[in-house]
């Protein structure tokens, strides 16, 4: 009998592919099962992720864990903050109010929503949201870090400001309230200040795409333009998927007159990201420079339709490059509406509406 065992065992060894010692000099291994990996494997496989900057990766491995537990809230939440770093925050918007019908009362999830809204610049829609995530939970870090950025862009520096330092107080080591403190000092004037505060979000974690262009992003303001192309250029080797490095380093190239160079960037930045409307105002202005006026027109054209379709706004500046840029390619039929919608942007700014009145004049009006 225990022949008979051990020979039945051998054999559906064998038909799994475990050899047991033995060799055949023919006979082809099976594939062996890989054990399903549990939710906190993938938990830290997306924490692994995320410290090394692969976004992308953390967010796949978050929604795997979220398949094995779907009704654990703090995954989704995990997972549409990265989006929001990557440029997704219509996605992550989603993504968190599915994590709010799950569980209304859930302060993480509540702030996430309110950071996606307030990155699509509805920020006065954004506000009372952080408001609620910081009551829910008046210990949550995350929370008062994310009131603190709509704070900011609904023009109260100050209150922002507060917000970020009693985050930080709440965790000295969060790197969205290190990060929102140092936005509140940009957004306040004070570069100096952004710039010490961006890079001690960096010695938080060193690999962060989004910190690394806001740290460049600060040292160009302050006209440390190559030092700014240096965090450019590390957000890349960070993330080689990062449109918003490889545009705003165009931009950079561009202001030491580079040009060569920031077409690179900027044709690499449309390649990854075709939506992002400054891409297109770059390329414009580009263009423009060199005198490749019907390749600005397009630039422009381009940039237009594309911020219709994601509700962005183009400055004054883009107007006017692109009404010129009509102009001299002898299409003054499009060229003199951009040249009035320009005049009502900004009436009482004498330098503009002399421009526009040169536009006018070259177009046969007076």
């Amino acid at each position: 009998m225990g022949l008979v065992l051990i020979g039945g065992y051998t054999l559906i060894q064998q038909r799994l592919g475990n050899s047991l010692g033995l060799s055949s000099g023919n006979a082809t291994a099976l594939p062996s099962v890989t054990p399903t990996r549990s939710v906190e494997n993938f938990v830290a496989l997306a924490e692994d992720a995320y410290r090394k900057g692969d976004y992308r990766a953390a967010i796949n491995f978050y929604d795997q864990a979220s398949r094995r537990r779907p009704n654990d809230v703090s995954l989704y939440a995990l997972s549409a903050r990265l989006m929001v770093f990557l440029g997704q925050a219509p996605k992550a918007e989603q993504k968190a109010l599915k994590a709010l019908q799950m569980d209304p009362g859930n302060a993480p999830a509540k702030a996430v929503l309110c950071m996606a809204i307030d990155w699509q610049g509805r920020y006065s829609e954004a506000l009372p949201i952080c408001q609620a995530a910081t009551e829910l939970d008046p210990k949550s870090s995350m929370a008062f870090a994310y009131l603190a950025e709509a704070q900011v862009d609904n023009g109260d520096v100050r209150s922002g400001r507060a917000s970020a330092q009693r985050a930080l107080d709440l965790d000295p080591r969060n790197e969205d309230a290190m990060r929102n403190l140092a936005y509140t000092y940009e957004q306040g004037g004070s570069y100096t200040d952004a710039t010490f505060y961006y890079e001690e979000t960096l010695k938080l974690n060193p690999n962060m795409p989004h910190v690394l262009n806001a740290t460049g992003r600060s040292y160009v303001i302050q006209g440390q333009i190559p030092k700014g192309i240096l965090y450019f250029k590390r957000a890349i080797e960070v993330d080689p998927q990062n449109s918003e490095a490889y545009d705003r380093l165009g931009g950079a190239y561009f202001a030491i007159g580079e040009y060569d160079q920031s077409r690179i960037a900027l044709d690499k930045a449309a390649d990854l990201d075709p939506m992002r409307v400054t891409i297109w105002t770059r390329k414009g202005i580009l263009d423009f420079q060199v005198r490749k006026y019907e390749a600005a027109v397009a630039d422009y054209t381009r940039a237009l339709t594309t911020s219709q379709i994601v509700s962005a706004t183009l400055n004054i500046t883009d107007y006017i490059n692109y009404a010129f840029a009509l102009q001299l390619t002898d299409d003054c039929a499009r060229a003199i509406p951009v040249f009035n919608h320009v005049s009502t942007m900004a009436p009482g700014d004498a330098d503009v509406q002399d421009k526009v009145a040169v536009g006018l004049k070259r177009c046969g009006g007076k």
